[in-house]
């Protein structure tokens, strides 16, 4: 917790050297518009175990529970027996990993809708223990789904002796740049990267430092130009090939092989609930001398547990801020008008972005670019471009919690719209560690922005991002996983006529792992799964869409998908112009923009595909260049937007035909007739 007042009577400044006790901070709580959800630091064993009641009391008339222990063969009858069972001895506290205190973790990570499926499975144990009779083969079932050991699923890391080091600190302290720049002085190296964009801006780091460096994305393939003379091979192979120092990728594309150093950037996704496998992946099977962590220091137990269990030291390097960052004591107090030139006005709904990027505009005549998740990677470096140019107009950014990595901004204040985020169940206050990303990239050091503030909206959240800024994040209790192809196929050989989709969830339900490991979310991949169940597919061709960058809330993007899934179970060539049905026109409305960001999601999943299906998505050039086509247009029609309502006019004639064709494209897309 990071806490001190001093100076300007406006303005709380964060002192990294200080440190207040716990109870001084935790007596601000969640305000009533955060629907009664604490924030991730106030979750405590109180809290979990009147959470843990309130499900268990349900679980017993749990038709879904009742439904997913059917599948496994088990009566109502026994069903009801053994949950009465169950229920009081995990009230007793009597099930471990149902107690109170383990469950925090679990809380703060995923929310009230976890508790259901950790029930459920920890239910499943308790069957295999009391009444193993109950489930045909449970010990078996139990065996193929064991995943407590994953440091043995691949042994080449553990033949060499790692020294890893881990550069934590909060946004803006350079720990990055440090990992970086022993990447730089290796003979090989590896980044592996979050976000595309961050991959993209290493390569570049990496040509423009003359060391030869590729690029490797789920998308992209980029290699470096030695015909210029830039950049220098680092040697070449024994048939006469060139290769390079330092490979730049995304992390879910890091390759098995040899290096001098690695470097692993924002360790803390490990505990992702969707993404973190690769991080735990990446951590356990990285074959380098020295492994370069990068990220908070709430990760540093958890690789430290993890490190201990392969017999490797971890050296932790502490950076602090550079750059002062302010708390302003005073809020906006609900006026647009108080927006200034070099604010990031944080909001976390893609509408409410547009709303109140037009808003600002007409209150304060201030012109306003925008960065939110759904905007290509492309799109969203020509915004910051346009933010960070002090003589390209655009003096405010409108941003989602997007902008809380991946892109260098010149932002002088943070103004958070609301401190609370729908996390696809229910609204949640937003996290310390994600209120201290975002508004930490206030005064971006280096970025010409100097002291950076931040503040809110509303006065009523003041207090909550003043007691959030100066707390920790709670430290990470355990790494995601995935089961490997493997394993899928191995369980779903004992249920052959269950449909794929059910099967995901069955494995999640009689899966175990140890304390230090969570099992990542499988809600998108059943989602997927439901989508392509008809087609008659492999197991093994399943799981390679299962893991494809679907966003399963795009139904353009979901019916790409099942064309492409069609193509790969027919064993045929998939042309890009087969499936993508861009739209002719620029957009000129909100609708019409949400549709072109579909296409372009669903262009970049055939160029990830064309990796992995090689002879079936064989246009891959095709694809690129639609895509460049696509993002141009993405671009022009953010402009378009922005213009029609600085004008207030009514769209000419042209327009309102433009906006018509729209509106029958985005029926099309969508198969309404």
């Amino acid at each position: 917790m990071e806490t001190g007042v001093e100076g300007d009577d406006n303005v709380v400044k964060l002192d990294h050297h200080h440190r207040a006790k716990r109870s001084d901070l935790t007596h601000v709580r969640v305000s009533k518009n955060m629907l009664g959800w604490p924030q991730d630091a106030d979750i405590d064993g109180k809290f979990s175990r009147v959470q843990r009641d309130l499900r268990l009391d349900h679980f017993r008339y749990n038709g879904d529970a009742l439904k997913r222990c059917m599948g496994f063969g088990i009566s109502t009858a026994e069903f009801i027996e053994w949950a009465d069972k169950f229920i009081a001895d995990a009230r007793a506290d009597k099930i471990d990993r149902l107690e109170p205190d383990r469950l925090v973790p679990l809380l703060v990570r995923d929310g009230r809708d976890a508790l259901d499926n950790i029930i459920i499975n920890q239910f499943f144990g308790y069957l295999a223990r009391m009444a193993p009779d109950v489930i045909q083969n449970i010990t078996y079932l139990r065996k193929i789904t064991d995943l407590r050991y994953p440091h043995e699923w691949s042994g080449g890391a553990r033949k060499m002796q790692r020294k890893i080091i881990m550069h934590v600190g909060p946004t803006n302290s350079g720990k990055t740049y440090h990992a970086l720049q022993r990447l730089q002085s290796a003979q090989q190296g590896i980044y592996c990267s979050p976000l595309r964009l961050l991959a993209y801006e290493v390569y570049n780091r990496m040509t423009s430092a003359g060391i030869s460096c590729n690029l490797v994305t789920g998308e992209e393939r980029r290699g470096p130009d030695f015909e210029s003379g830039q950049v220098q091979p680092a040697g070449y192979d024994i048939s006469g090939q060139p290769f390079t120092s330092v490979l730049s990728c995304t992390i879910e594309m890091a390759p098995s092989l040899n290096y001098n150093v690695a470097v692993i950037d924002e360790i803390q996704m490990i505990s992702d609930t969707q993404r973190g496998w690769a991080w735990t992946s990446a951590l356990l099977n990285l074959k380098a001398r020295e492994l370069h962590l990068c990220g908070e220091p709430s990760a540093v137990p958890i690789v430290k547990r993890i490190c201990a269990q392969l017999d490797e030291e971890v050296e932790v390097r502490e950076y602090s801020r550079l750059g002062q960052l302010n708390i302003d004591k005073k809020s906006l107090n609900g006026n647009w008008r108080n927006v200034r030139k070099g604010d990031c006005v944080v909001t976390f709904s893609r509408k409410g972005i547009f709303q109140i990027k037009n808003t600002i505009e007409q209150a304060t005549g201030l012109k306003c670019a925008v960065i939110y998740g759904g905007l290509p990677p492309e799109a969203r470096v020509e915004q910051a471009r346009l933010f960070n140019d002090p003589d390209s107009g655009y003096d405010v950014l409108v941003a989602s919690d997007a902008v809380g990595m991946g892109i260098n901004l010149s932002i002088k204040r943070v103004v958070f719209v609301t401190m609370s985020k729908f996390d696809g169940v229910t609204n949640r206050p937003i996290s310390v560690s994600q209120t201290r990303q975002i508004g930490g990239r206030a005064g971006r050091y280096g970025a010409g922005a100097g002291a950076g503030t931040v503040t809110t909206m509303e006065a009523r959240d003041l207090r909550f991002l003043n007691t959030t800024m100066n707390r920790m994040p709670p430290a990470l209790d355990a790494a995601g996983l995935k089961p490997t192809g493997e394993t899928i196929e191995m369980f779903s050989h004992q249920f052959p006529k269950v449909k794929f989709a059910q099967l995901w969830r069955m494995f999640q339900d009689v899966a175990t792992v140890s304390d230090n490991y969570f099992l990542c979310s499988f809600r998108d991949q059943e989602r997927i799964a439901e989508a392509i169940e008809e087609l008659p597919l492999s197991v093994r061709d399943r799981y390679q869409f299962l893991y494809a960058p679907i966003n399963v809330r795009d139904p353009i993007m979901l019916t790409c998908t099942v064309q492409y899934a069609r193509a790969v179970a027919e064993h045929r060539e998939c042309r890009v112009m087969d499936v993508i049905k861009v739209p002719k026109n620029v957009p000129t409305n909100m609708d019409a923009l949400k549709v072109m960001e579909q296409w372009h999601k669903g262009i970049t999943l055939y160029l990830w595909l064309s990796f992995h299906f090689t002879e079936i998505f064989t246009q891959p050039d095709v694809a690129t260049e639609t895509k460049v086509r696509v993002e141009k247009m993405i671009q022009e029609g953010l402009e378009l937007i922005r213009a029609k309502r600085k004008s207030g006019q009514l769209a000419s004639e042209q327009e309102r035909s433009m906006q018509d064709s729209n509106k029958e494209e985005i029926r099309k897309a969508l198969g309404i007739m």
